[in-house]
């Protein structure tokens, strides 16, 4: 009888999610999904898909900034090419429309340069990690 070990694994590294990432990057390249109009449902599962699942800092032009679970931080530039708008201010107007339907709060900073967003009712539907794991080498 042979012996096998299993080994679950979690990628908890940027942008430390649990929608597969590399599924989300593939619907923002792909130019064949409309995403003009409609319930936003594309521009929302993009926005999840950065959303922290714990408290960390990202650092954008020499500022420190922490996000906390459900939030991300991005410049506006970052998010007019995940939504694929040709004008930032158009990346702005989709962030209001979810807003308006209160899918997420957004508050500009820096300048109106960089976006700070958190995902509404993130903790009711996803677990906040409050603990950080150090990473361990092995010494030779």
């Amino acid at each position: 009888m042979s012996e096998y070990q299993l080994q679950i694994k979690q990628v908890v590294d940027y942008p430390r999610c649990r929608i597969y990432r590399q599924f989300v990057q593939s619907l923002i390249t792909d130019q064949g999904i409309r995403t003009g109009g409609g319930s936003g449902l594309f521009y929302f599962t993009v926005l999840c898909s950065y959303a922290n699942f714990r408290t960390s800092y990202r650092r954008i032009d020499g500022i420190s900034y922490p996000v906390y679970p459900g939030e991300w931080i991005c410049t506006v530039k970052e998010l007019a090419g995940w939504f694929r708008t040709h004008f930032q201010h158009q990346a702005l107007d989709i962030l209001d429309g979810l807003q308006k339907r209160n899918l997420i709060s957004y508050l500009p900073l820096g300048r109106g340069k960089v976006v700070k967003y958190k995902i509404r009712d993130w903790k009711k539907h996803n677990t906040v990690l409050d603990y950080t794991t150090p990473i361990t080498r092995k010494q030779v």
